[in-house]
C-alpha cells in the first residue's frame, strides 16, 4: 500500500513540474523581448541622434558652399538638374505623412485610410512615410555635399558614381519583393497603384488610382527631369549636361513626358465614363485635355522666331493658361471639394451652414475652409512653372513652385480624401 502511494505521488509530481515551469518560461520570454525592445529602442535613438547630428553638418556645409563661397554657375545647373526630383519627392512623402498625422488627430472611427483600403493604422503609416522622408533628406544631404566636393570634368567617376547611386539605390528599395522589411507591403501597394495607372482600361478605376495619378500630375515636372537625367545616363553626359544640348531644355521629350500623367488622368476618366455614363466623367477629361496645348506650345517655343513667339503663340498660350488654370480651380471646389462656393448650392431655407461649405465636415471651423479654397486659388497661380519647359532657367523660382505645387496637391488631399470619406460613411 505505502508502495502504491509513493508512486502515485511521484507521478503526480512529475506531472506538476510541468505546470509550475510553464509560468517561469513565460516570464523569463517576457523578459527577454523587454530587453530587446529596449536595446532596439536604444539604438534607434543613437541611430536617430547621430543621423539628425550629420544632416545639421550637411546642411551647414551646403550653406557655406552656396552662400558664402559661392556655386559656379555649372555646379549650380547641376543641382538644378539631378536634384530638384529627389528633393520634391521627399517632400511628397512629408506632406502624406503630415496628412496622415492630421486624420490621427482626429480620431475618427473608422480612419480615412478606409478611402484606400488600406489595412495599416494611421500611427503606422505616419511613422513609415516619416521615416522614409528622413532618410531620404538623409540621403539627399549626404549625396549633395559629396557630389560638390568631387565634382570634376576630368575626373567624372567619383561624382558620376554618387548621382548613380542616388538614384539607383531608392530604386532598388522599392522593387524589393521582400514584404517583411522596408516598408514591404506599402512598396508592394505603390507599385500595384503605378500598375493600374499605366494600364486605366484593364479594371474599374478606384480612389486610390486616380488619386495616385493626380499626384502624379503634381509631379509632372520632376517626371520630366528623371527623363533628363536618363537621358545624360544614356549618352554619357552626365556631368557635361547643357541646358541648350542634348537632353536640354529643347528636347521633345520634355513635353512627351509632361503630359503622360495628364494623359493617364484622361484615360481614367473615359475608363469611369464607360463604367457610369456620368457627363461629369466627360468634363473632367476636358479639363485634363486642358493642359495639352499649353505644354505643346510651351515646347515648340525653341522652335517658333521671337517675334512669332510674341505676337501669336505667347498671347495664345496665356489664354490657354487662364482657362486650364480656371477650370481646374473650379473643379477643385465644387467637384473634388463639394463645395457650393462656385455654384450647385443645394442650401434650404434656415439651415446654418455657412456661405459656399456644406453641412458635413470633418474639420470644423468654416475658416479653416475658406484659407483653404485662397491658398488653393494662389498655388495654382504657380502651376505654368511645372508645365513650361522654356521658364527652366529661372532655377530658384522653379525650385520653389515645384515645392508649391506639391504642398497645394496634398493639401488638396485633405479636402477630396474627406468627401470620399463622408460618401463611404453614408453609404455604409
Amino acid at each position: 500500500m505505502s508502495m502504491t502511494m509513493s508512486v502515485i505521488a511521484r507521478s503526480r509530481g512529475s506531472d506538476m513540474k510541468p505546470k509550475m515551469a510553464a509560468p517561469a518560461r513565460e516570464d523569463a520570454e517576457n523578459v527577454s523581448a523587454v530587453k530587446r525592445s529596449a536595446r532596439r529602442a536604444r539604438v534607434s535613438a543613437v541611430a536617430k541622434s547621430v543621423g539628425v547630428t550629420w544632416s545639421a553638418c550637411c546642411m551647414l556645409v551646403l550653406v557655406y558652399e552656396i552662400a558664402f563661397v559661392g556655386l559656379d554657375a555649372r555646379r549650380e545647373h547641376m543641382l538644378n538638374v539631378y536634384y530638384q526630383a529627389p528633393v520634391v519627392a521627399t517632400l511628397a512623402c512629408l506632406m502624406w505623412a503630415r496628412n496622415v498625422n492630421v486624420w490621427h488627430r482626429l480620431r475618427l472611427s473608422p480612419s480615412p485610410l478606409i478611402c484606400f483600403s488600406v489595412e495599416h493604422t494611421e500611427t503606422e503609416l505616419a511613422e513609415q512615410f516619416y521615416r522614409v522622408a528622413y532618410m531620404c533628406a538623409l540621403g539627399l544631404l549626404t549625396s549633395m555635399v559629396f557630389f560638390l566636393k568631387t565634382y570634376d570634368v576630368d575626373e567624372p567617376f567619383a561624382a558620376t558614381s554618387i548621382l548613380l547611386v542616388t538614384y539607383i539605390l531608392p530604386l532598388v528599395i522599392w522593387m524589393w519583393p521582400n514584404h517583411q522589411k522596408f516598408g514591404g507591403h506599402m512598396r508592394a501597394y505603390g507599385r500595384r497603384l503605378l500598375y493600374h495607372c499605366l494600364t486605366p482600361f484593364s479594371r474599374p478605376v478606384g480612389f486610390a488610382d486616380f488619386f495616385f495619378a493626380d499626384v502624379l500630375c503634381s509631379l509632372a515636372k520632376s517626371l520630366s527631369d528623371l527623363e533628363r537625367v536618363g537621358c545624360s545616363m544614356r549618352h554619357g553626359i552626365m556631368l557635361i549636361h547643357k541646358s541648350n544640348g542634348r537632353c536640354g531644355d529643347r528636347s521633345w521629350r520634355i513635353p512627351a513626358v509632361l503630359v503622360v500623367p495628364s494623359t493617364i488622368r484622361l484615360l481614367q476618366c473615359l475608363r469611369q465614363f464607360r463604367d457610369t455614363r456620368e457627363r461629369k466623367c466627360i468634363y473632367n477629361a476636358i479639363k485634363y485635355m486642358s493642359a495639352f496645348p499649353v505644354i505643346i506650345i510651351s515646347g515648340v517655343r525653341h522652335l517658333i522666331e521671337h517675334e512669332d513667339w510674341t505676337a501669336f503663340w505667347r498671347p495664345l498660350w496665356i489664354g490657354f493658361c487662364v482657362f486650364n488654370t480656371s477650370f481646374s480651380f473650379y473643379w477643385d471646389i465644387r467637384h473634388d471639394w463639394s463645395l457650393s462656393m462656385l455654384g450647385g448650392s443645394t442650401r434650404r431655407p434656415g439651415e446654418k451652414t455657412p456661405f459656399g461649405l456644406r453641412e458635413k465636415r470633418i474639420y470644423g471651423s468654416p475658416g479653416v475652409y475658406y484659407r483653404a479654397i485662397l491658398l488653393n486659388l494662389l498655388l495654382r497661380i504657380s502651376w505654368t512653372y511645372k508645365l513650361a519647359p522654356h521658364l527652366r532657367h529661372h532655377s530658384g523660382v522653379l525650385w520653389l513652385a515645384t515645392a508649391a505645387e506639391i504642398t497645394r496637391r496634398f493639401h488638396w488631399s485633405l479636402f477630396r480624401v474627406e468627401v470620399e470619406y463622408l460618401r463611404r460613411i453614408a453609404h455604409e
